[in-house]
């Protein structure tokens, strides 16, 4: 049976964390699937957005605590610092997708479920989601990125709030901007859609450049982070996809401003 499940709307596609009965748990198993889907949506060109969502009631718990109890008699460290790395590579997958990422935040997202949310560039939740970093509650400090990605979306300031706080409801995610909106459970499913297929829209050279310069500038100074868009700017600007983006847009505010005359 499959852990993760991939469905296509358009140029859409969602991936579902689909192991409910464990509160989707994340293992090796699953997060080999998830590597598997996320190479093959990079290797597809009719995906233009990514949504990531769990089944049932729950976005992610986390890792599952009572495998990493029964596994401290047999523990191996090397054979656990690999399946370490490789948890790691496939989160940096979801980083780094030359597409827009968007978590769908269906329920609580904890521990590694918490680091799957932060690794897509948007996240919306529903009102019943929750988030919790979750790691120190069972002497732990976090792993597949997360903290890197805590400071990275929130600063250190409030990444250190979520690491020594309890749960966050929705409502406070939203606050603090976890979140880019709040929606009420029914209706998660048809919003994301919704933002993914304006996602989808901005053509691939465009979303991969975008996400590049973020990420460039986040370590950088104004000036070199200023260099490094204008380099993408003048890469882009001698692209057919510009020149298509561009005429297309042209269109699309001239009906608009036929529609108000």
């Amino acid at each position: 049976m499959a852990l993760i499940t991939i469905s296509d709307t358009g140029n859409v596609r969602t991936l579902t964390i689909d192991r409910p009965g464990e509160h989707n748990a994340i293992g090796p198993d699953l997060l080999a699937e998830l590597a598997l889907a996320l190479r093959a949506t990079r290797a597809d060109n009719n995906i233009g957005a990514l949504i990531l969502t769990g089944a049932g009631a729950m976005f992610s718990a986390g890792g599952d605590v009572q495998a990493l109890l029964d596994g401290l008699s047999t523990r191996d460290v090397a054979t656990e610092g690999a399946a370490l790395e490789a948890a790691v590579m496939t989160v940096d997958l979801l980083r780094t997708m030359p597409i827009p990422t968007l978590a769908a935040v269906n329920g609580p997202a904890a521990g590694g479920g918490l680091a799957l949310a932060l690794a897509c560039d948007l996240r919306i939740a529903a009102d019943s989601a929750k988030f919790a970093y979750a790691y120190g509650a069972i002497g732990l400090a976090g792993d597949l990125g997360v903290n890197w990605l805590l400071v990275r979306a929130l600063g250190q300031a409030r990444a250190r709030t979520i690491a020594f706080g309890g749960a966050f409801g929705s409502q406070q995610a939203l606050a603090i901007g976890l979140v880019e909106s709040v929606v009420p459970d029914t209706a998660l499913a048809a919003e994301a859609l919704g933002r993914a297929r304006k996602l989808a829209h901005i053509p691939l050279s465009a979303a991969t450049a975008i996400k590049a310069n973020l990420d460039f500038a986040a370590d950088q100074d104004f000036a070199a982070a200023a260099a490094h868009e204008r380099d993408s700017f003048q890469t882009l600007r001698g692209s057919a996809a510009h020149r298509s983006a561009v005429e297309a847009f042209m269109q699309r505010t001239a009906r608009r401003s036929r529609g108000w005359q």
